[in-house]
């Protein structure tokens, strides 16, 4: 496949659409939308990604309503033969049907509106079908983005033509927010696109002259999650992961031993993530150079080694509990790492005192230490082991875990979702099918995330008290609390009231009386 610099993207065409003003109140202005939506259009335009040219760009920037966007949408991509390109930033939010919708200036909130007041997904997904564009890419910076590849998620007709394929790349899961930085900071940006565009510039080290998408979705993962951020999501179809999107403008061979910090971490990561667990003792002597020149994600990256996290990443499975001279180990390079001011040191050192020295004073320090270094998964588990503490409670039955940058963590187990949800529909909730789903626009399955959702806060949060409960106590509490039929606009009240009526602390006995009775 051909590099940007030398591909004629005049065969090509990119719709770009942003919102960012909004008439309806429910809807936040967001100013840093504004300045994401200028930055992608930057990209396409500078020479690190082409450049595309100005008459291959349309962009429906901050539209007040839909107008002609669906008829400009698909008669602009019916004219790619190449490329055919979508980004989206601004809201998104979802109708009775639980279709992703991009909104404009004047989109409802009302779900009996929303799709006819703003751009569903689907009518961009009709768009690519209606192209013969040899590939297809769609990003889109919002709310609920996991939503567009629900059901009909492809972006293509059923039989592709030749070539690389679609890649659909979201900031977000199917019912999980995106977020924004606060208009404190110098030039607010969205997380998401400013993690996109921030990777491409600098490249990667060690990856080869041309980024694809996969190359540029890894790193942006990695940094969002190693940050506290949601965890983006992409789609694949056929070979769109071996498209070249941009050149890499970082240095294109593996650095030389005592090179640039930063240049061998990536590389050692790099091999960490393509090489056999074999090659690890080569890999972890790789980071020992950066760690010993202070770069604290080396240091970071070593306790993960010692701890047999890497080790259990690079043999897909679940990494066991660690004592003696490695745990020992893992602690030292997480103090070195939290002495130089690193933030996800700390954090790491919270879980090792509360999980392995069961030490909860010193966990509350490094907790707290992390948290005030603006690691905000330190944050949840602090706030959690406060409450757990406080009630004299034990700890969590299923903790999370976390991993330095640039490692792509687990998910933050916020309690087994999908079983719990899958219990609770096995019990039954006592509420007349009809009359719930009627309350929640017609969806029951939503209706039960939501609810699981807010009940884990109300309950001390993901390491709170909810965590002591295993996965049939939670379905047990979540379909009793569902039996009140709370309705949305109530739901978190709903849920703190339940959780003082059932005292804190007093959770999991509460649970047990539900189980007993259902027997």
């Amino acid at each position: 496949m051909s590099e940007p610099a030398n591909r004629d993207y005049s065969r090509s065409r990119a719709v770009l659409m942003g919102t960012w003003e909004y008439a309806d109140e429910d809807f936040n202005d967001v100013p840093a939308v504004e300045r994401s939506f200028d930055r992608m259009d930057g990209l396409l335009r500078d020479p690190v990604c082409g450049p595309w040219p100005d008459d291959s760009i349309v962009t429906f920037r901050n539209r007040d309503t839909l107008g002609t966007t669906h008829r400009e949408l698909i008669s602009t991509l019916m004219e790619a033969e190449d490329v055919a390109f979508f980004y989206y930033v601004g809201h998104g939010i979802y109708d009775h049907r639980e279709r992703l919708c991009l909104t404009v200036g004047d989109t409802r909130q009302d779900a009996n509106f929303t799709a006819a007041t703003g751009l569903p997904f689907d009518a961009v997904r009709d768009a690519f079908r209606a192209s013969d564009a040899r590939v297809k890419v769609a990003v889109l910076d919002c709310c609920y983005a996991g939503l567009a590849t629900e059901e009909y998620g492809r972006l293509s007709v059923d039989h592709l033509p030749p070539g690389p394929g679609a890649y659909l790349m979201m900031s977000s899961g199917a019912f999980e927010t995106s977020w924004h930085e606060l208009e404190t900071v110098a030039d607010a940006q969205t997380y998401f696109t400013k993690a996109l565009v921030d990777t491409v510039y600098e490249g990667l080290s060690g990856a080869p002259a041309g980024l694809t998408f996969d190359h540029i979705f890894g790193a942006v993962s990695d940094h969002l999650v190693a940050n506290g951020r949601p965890e983006p999501g992409r789609r694949i179809e056929n070979h769109a992961a071996r498209w070249v999107f941009a050149r890499n403008n970082a240095p294109e061979l593996p650095p030389e031993p005592g090179a640039d910090p930063e240049a061998v971490y990536r590389e050692a990561y790099r091999r960490e993530s393509k090489e056999g667990v074999e090659r690890l003792p080569a890999i972890a002597a790789m980071y020992e150079g950066p760690a010993a020149a202070g770069h604290t994600p080396s240091m970071n990256r070593l306790g993960q080694i010692a701890e047999g996290r890497v080790r259990a990443r690079m043999q897909g499975i679940e990494p066991g509990p660690v004592g003696g001279k490695a745990l020992q180990e893992a602690t030292q390079w997480y103090v070195r790492s939290s002495e130089a001011g690193d933030p996800v040191a700390p954090l790491h050192l919270g879980q090792l005192y509360e999980e392995r020295y069961g030490n909860q004073d010193r966990a509350l320090y490094w907790y707290a230490l992390a948290a005030r270094r603006g690691n905000t998964a330190a944050q949840e588990r602090l706030t959690g082991l406060e409450q757990r503490i406080r009630l004299g409670i034990g700890p969590p039955g299923q903790p999370g875990e976390e991993h330095a940058e640039p490692a792509r963590p687990d998910p933050v187990d916020r309690a087994p979702t999908l079983a719990v949800l899958a219990a609770v529909a096995a019990l039954g909730t006592g509420v007349p099918r009809e009359r719930w789903s009627a309350a929640w626009d017609g969806s029951e399955s939503l209706a039960l995330a939501q609810c699981l959702d807010v009940l884990v806060d109300a309950c001390g949060g993901t390491y709170g008290e909810w965590s002591t409960l295993d996965e049939a106590e939670q379905a047990c509490v979540l379909s009793d609390f569902i039996g009140l039929r709370p309705l949305r606009s109530e739901l978190a009240s709903t849920a703190r009231r339940y959780y003082r009526t059932v005292g804190p602390g007093n959770l999991r006995a509460y649970a047990a009386g539900l189980r007993r009775r259902r027997n």
